[in-house]
């Protein structure tokens, strides 16, 4: 096989393999933030070296590599003091796992506490980081949650007891690993965890 042909091989196998990525994306439709700021998609996955906010320009450091190639939410830092129990909605077309980045001041650990609605209907993963170049927060810790397909709500940052914290969570979404999704969580009166499905 001559040079010229397998460079357009190799060219055709790069685009199909840009293309597969690209549509491993999760569908997020009418996402929307109580305070009005344009909260968006990433165009592209998860990983090292992303901005994570649309306001600021910290950057992901280190991460856990499950959540490389996640689907994320860029969210405003400025809307670190939001509250309201559906502060953050938005829809997906498939089950999910939310992971919920959460400022590491505003947990325990550094004598802070989370808000009810992280800490009540979200579980933490033990050990998982997600360094920042932010260095008065340091890094992000990861909590998470499956949702079935249709709308999400999520709480403000600074929703009771919250203390401590000093930056807004991110979002990130990855698809569904076996077993049926929750359909609520809890009967807090949080109303994010009423989930619509269709």
């Amino acid at each position: 096989m001559k040079r010229v042909e397998w460079v357009l091989i190799l060219t055709a196998l790069v685009v199909a393999f840009s293309i597969a990525i690209a549509g491993d994306l999760i569908e997020v439709k009418n996402l929307k933030a109580k305070s009005g700021k344009p909260y968006k998609v990433a165009e592209k996955s998860l990983d090292v070296g992303d901005v994570y906010y649309i306001d600021r320009q910290y950057t992901i450091v280190s991460m856990p590599d499950e959540l490389k190639g996640g689907t994320w939410i860029m969210t405003a830092n400025d809307d670190k003091h939001s509250k309201g129990e559906d502060f953050l909605t938005f829809e997906v077309t498939q089950p999910v796992t939310v992971y919920i980045l959460h400022d590491s001041r505003g947990e325990e650990e550094k004598g802070g506490t989370p808000p009810e609605w992280l800490s009540k209907n979200f579980k933490k993963v033990e050990g998982w980081k997600v360094e920042v170049t932010d260095a008065g927060m340091g890094w992000f810790n990861v909590w998470k949650a499956d949702f079935p397909k249709g709308e999400i709500k999520i709480g403000g940052n600074e929703d009771a007891p919250a203390a401590g914290h000093g930056s807004n969570y991110v979002v990130v979404l990855l698809p569904s690993k076996g077993g049926a999704p929750v359909e609520s969580h809890g009967k807090l009166p949080t109303t994010w965890g009423k989930i619509k499905t269709k």
